[in-house]
């Protein structure tokens, strides 16, 4: 049975015995359980439709662990691939440093080459002075790179302990046509 289906017999039967109870009530037999359990079981199929709600279930949970595990197949898959591309495209500015062309123009693509920022490194963050983290909720403030490495990046600035900044990187832009 589908889930619209399952969805249908349940309220159907529950609206059934709905019904079938309010009829117990005009004749002042409710205030008997077993009376009444006997009444829905015998007069309605919200048994069965609950039961079918029930195997419903249980195959919504198959599912559910089924898609889970490949979606961690995929996720494992899909990083993979991610790690491939970023090595493909560190060997391609390597090739295009190494011949110092920073741009090129293929029939599929144009390729450039950017200069990045140095980026901040952090070599010890008990060193960094206090003024560099934000507080947070406890346990611990968490550090503020932005604010680190704008006063790093200043021209005249005094070297902060703790943390320095790289030699910046390039960016390989790729422009398809």
């Amino acid at each position: 049975m589908t889930a619209p289906a399952i969805e249908h017999s349940m309220r159907r039967q529950t609206e059934a015995a709905k019904a079938l109870l309010v009829d117990l009530r005009n004749q002042g037999a409710d205030d008997d359980a077993e009376l009444v359990a006997d009444t829905i079981e015998g007069e309605t199929n919200l048994m069965e439709a609950i039961e079918e709600a029930i195997a419903e279930l249980d195959e919504c949970d198959v599912l559910v662990t089924g898609l889970k595990a490949k979606e961690s197949d995929f996720e494992a898959r899909r990083k993979a691939i991610e790690k491939r591309a970023e090595r493909i495209r560190a060997l391609i500015e390597q090739a295009m440093l190494a011949t110092d062309q920073m741009s090129m123009k293929l029939p599929t693509a144009t390729l450039s080459l950017s200069k990045r920022a140095p980026g901040l490194i952090v070599t010890d963050e008990a060193d960094i002075p206090a003024k560099y983290w934000v507080e947070q909720p406890r346990p611990a403030p968490k550090l503020d790179k932005k604010a680190l490495t704008a006063d790093l990046r200043e021209k005249d600035a005094a070297p902060i302990p703790g943390a320095t900044l790289d030699n910046g990187s390039f960016s390989l832009t790729v422009r398809r046509k």
